[in-house]
């Protein structure tokens, strides 16, 4: 299978609703520019209280993590 029959092929599978995105990145590409994105304020504040989480040290290691959801 050619690289174009596998994109088409990935593209028929993909729901609707994904499908305005991959146009985006695909016309990025055509033109040689790349998607702003912007991130909303709620996310902005989650990133921030991490950031402050971590210099607190707030924090629990990977492998706690794993423990506590039995994986």
């Amino acid at each position: 299978m050619t690289v174009r029959e596998e994109l088409h092929r990935i593209a028929d599978e993909l729901p609707e609703e994904e499908l305005l995105e991959l146009r985006q990145i695909v016309d990025d590409l055509k033109t040689g520019t790349e998607a702003e994105e912007t991130v909303s304020g709620e996310s902005l504040a989650a990133i921030q209280e991490g950031l402050e989480d971590i210099k607190a040290g707030r924090t629990v290691s990977w492998e706690q993590v794993k423990n506590e959801n039995g994986v």
